[in-house]
């Protein structure tokens, strides 16, 4: 049974990937924020494949929580692998602010991926960089990082949704769309180029999103409701749904 690191794996994006990998013939190994390195490690050692999710996101975060936990923690699992000379995959979650460089997280995570690069192209072994969008679905956290679970979270407890510009372009992708893609890399491993963009991404304004949040509350008790119009409103209403019947937990 092949031994899987998933780093930062009670994040949002990890948490839908343990979901999707349970039953899989694999055996995760989780990393955490407060776990030790040397628990790093030992995982590191054991690992044939790594998911490397984890990763500083929070915008009123410091200059150095990004540094530690995007630049460096991606530094100390090469250098783990250099030291006991692995050669193994490796699958890094980074974004498309890693292509601006206009804040710190953007330029913290180009740091990681470098790393990763490098590692890839030192040891001649596979290695994926994805380079997600702003990522929508199941178990985000509202008022962390989300604009979509935030309003969602207010839309469902009768809280006001505050928009300060409808014109202002998004990217989405759905978390299930990304757990997939990550599954069959893990299958596969046979893409060419090592820096990846989500196959399904969802062009929309902060207005339309607002709307269509709007018309979910108007409709979630209604059992014959089903928005069918576009792939990204049915993905936005099965996140709705998952907080509707989730309020009071």
């Amino acid at each position: 049974m092949p031994n899987l690191l998933v780093s930062g794996s009670k994040g949002f994006i990890g948490k839908n990937l343990l979901k999707r990998f349970n039953g899989k013939n694999l055996n995760i190994l989780e990393f955490n924020r407060n776990d030790s390195l040397e628990k790093l490690k030992n995982f590191v050692k054991q690992s044939d494949f790594i998911i490397h999710l984890a990763g500083e996101v929070r915008p009123n975060s410091t200059d150095d929580d990004f540094k530690n936990s995007n630049t460096l923690l991606t530094k100390n699992i090469i250098d783990i692998l250099k030291k006991y000379d692995k050669k193994i995959p490796i699958l890094m979650a980074s974004t498309i602010h890693a292509k601006l460089l206009k804040n710190e997280y953007g330029k913290t995570k180009r740091e990681a991926e470098i790393l990763i690069e490098n590692y890839s192209k030192d040891t001649n072994t596979k290695c994926f960089v994805f380079r997600l969008p702003h990522v929508f679905g199941e178990g985000c956290k509202p008022n962390y990082n989300s604009v979509i679970s935030t309003w969602i979270y207010n839309s469902i407890h009768d809280l006001e949704i505050n928009c300060f510009d409808r014109d202002i372009v998004m990217n989405y992708v759905y978390v299930q769309d990304i757990v997939d893609e990550f599954f069959s890399i893990i299958e596969n491993k046979s893409l060419q180029d090592i820096y990846i963009e989500p196959k399904n991404i969802y062009h929309t304004t902060l207005g339309e999103v607002v709307d269509i949040i709007n018309e979910f509350k108007q409709n979630v008790e209604n059992q014959d409701y089903k928005p069918t119009e576009s792939e990204f409103k049915e993905k936005l209403f099965n996140t709705y749904l998952d907080y509707y019947r989730n309020k009071n937990v």
